[in-house]
C-alpha cells in the first residue's frame, strides 16, 4: 500500500487474517506509512475513493447500504467461514455492491483458500484480479488456490501490485 499514490482513486478494503488486538494498530502504523489515510473498520464507515479500510480482527467486514451510502460495516465473525475477516465474506459482499467491471481484487500470501472463490468469480463477471506471485509470496497458498482455479487475470510479485493497481486506475 505504501506504493499507492495520494491521489488513488478508489477505496481499498483489506481482509488481513489478525487479532483483534493487532489490527488497530496495523492500521495506524500503515496510516503512518501510506499517501493514503488507512483506518481500522472497527465501526460503520462511509466508503471514500482514495481510503484504506482494515478489517477488525475477531470480525468480519462487508459493505451495506446505509441511507442511499455504501458503507463498510464490521460483522461478528461468520461461523462458515474458516478465516477472521473473511476475504471471501468480503469478496462476496463487493459483488452484491460493485459492478464486476469496476472490481480490482488483490490476494496476497497465506495459508488456506479464503477468497478465491469470490475473486475468481469477480474475474469471472469481468473485474481485475492479481494473485501474488510464488517467488514473493511468505505462504503460496490462498495465491496459489486463485491461480489454480483460473481466477487471477495477473500473477505479480509484491512489489509490482502498487504500479499494477495505479496503472488500471489511471494514475
Amino acid at each position: 500500500m505504501t506504493g499507492l499514490p495520494e491521489n488513488f482513486p478508489w477505496p481499498v478494503l483489506v481482509a488481513q487474517h489478525m487479532p483483534a488486538a493487532f489490527t488497530r494498530a496495523f492500521a495506524e502504523r500503515l496510516n503512518q506509512l501510506c499517501a493514503l489515510q488507512v483506518v481500522e473498520a472497527g465501526s460503520a464507515l462511509p466508503v471514500e475513493a482514495g481510503k484504506v479500510y482494515i478489517g477488525r480482527g475477531g470480525a468480519d467486514m462487508v459493505l451495506a447500504n446505509r441511507a442511499g451510502r455504501l458503507t463498510v460495516l464490521p460483522m461478528p465473525e461468520n461461523s462458515q467461514f474458516l478465516w477472521h475477516p473473511s476475504v471471501e465474506l468480503l469478496g462476496r459482499s463487493v459483488l452484491e455492491h460493485y459492478d464486476p467491471k469496476r472490481v480490482t481484487a488483490v490476494l496476497l500470501t497465506g495459508m488456506g483458500y479464503d477468497g478465491s472463490d469470490a475473486f475468481t468469480e469477480i474475474k469471472r463477471r469481468g473485474g481485475h484480479t492479481i494473485a501474488e506471485s510464488e517467488e514473493s509470496a511468505v505462504v503460496y497458498g490462498m495465491p496459489a488456490e486463485l491461480v489454480a482455479k483460473g481466477g487471477a487475470s495477473l500473477v505479480l510479485a509484491v512489489e509490482k501490485v502498487a504500479l499494477q493497481l495505479s496503472t488500471w486506475a489511471g494514475r
